[in-house]
């Protein structure tokens, strides 16, 4: 059963990274974006941390980002972990944590099935649309192998390699890391804010749809159903670089 003492629970790293965890991001999402930002704050997963869940019961929900300053390599950095809420979403619980540094802040919201209707306040939800303007479009074939290169990020939640634990779950195999999706999806785009939702696991070999707006939506779709939805906010002309993009 999921710790409820883990609300409020504050942990603090340091940490650094270097030239070479940028490419290993990118070799694992064809390309590079301020998105990887959240895997250096999060490193191991966004499921960490959740005492007493069934591991097999929790699902990576919604992600966010927002990026504060360039971040520049092997300068070492603090980063502040906090569980903000957990919410009760009847059917399950859902657990917000938030890791926070000087050059970004990453949300993170992952659902717990069956921890539901303790009690607890329900919560808001972020509402996500796409313009009914034609996207741009495109498609990325996944490879079998996809999952395994995300892995090298840092996190090594078996859900996503290993078969029985995966199966355990109620998949046919292993899925593919959201956070993978994500950052396939949204790859070559210089933007200071994110928010997405994973709406349907993906498996390694999928081919995804992807499908993007001049306005900042954007989403991804697997056999014409939808897998991550979500937004960004692009740089704006005339700020300073420093909190305009990140580069590798």
């Amino acid at each position: 059963m999921l710790d409820h003492g883990i609300l409020g629970v504050v942990d603090r790293q340091v940490r650094t990274w270097s030239v070479r965890d940028a490419e290993v991001y990118a070799a694992a999402v064809g390309g590079f974006s301020p998105a990887f930002a959240i895997p250096l704050l999060q490193h191991g997963g966004p499921h960490l941390g959740l005492t007493g869940a069934d591991m097999t019961r929790v699902l990576h929900a919604e992600q966010s980002l927002w990026l504060h300053r360039r971040l520049r390599p092997e300068l070492p950095s603090t980063v502040t972990k906090t569980v903000e809420n957990i919410y009760d979403k009847g059917s399950g619980a859902l657990v917000v944590s938030r890791w926070e540094s000087e050059f970004a802040t990453t949300r993170s919201s992952c659902f717990v099935k069956g921890e539901g209707g303790f009690g607890g306040e329900r919560g808001e939800t972020r509402e996500f649309t796409v313009p009914g303007e034609p996207p741009e479009a495109g498609f990325f074939r996944t490879a079998r192998n996809q999952a395994l290169l995300y892995r090298e990020t840092g996190d090594v939640n078996p859900m996503h390699t290993d078969p029985e634990f995966a199966r355990r779950a109620g998949f046919p195999g292993p899925i593919l890391h959201g956070l993978c999706t994500l950052g396939i999806t949204v790859r070559g785009l210089d933007f200071t804010e994110l928010h997405a939702r994973f709406t349907a696991p993906v498996l390694p070999g999928d081919l995804l749809r992807v499908e993007r707006w001049p306005t900042g939506e954007f989403r991804a779709l697997v056999d014409g159903k939808q897998v991550l939805i979500g937004t960004v906010r692009f740089s704006e002309a005339g700020r300073s670089p420093e909190v305009r993009t990140i580069v590798p």
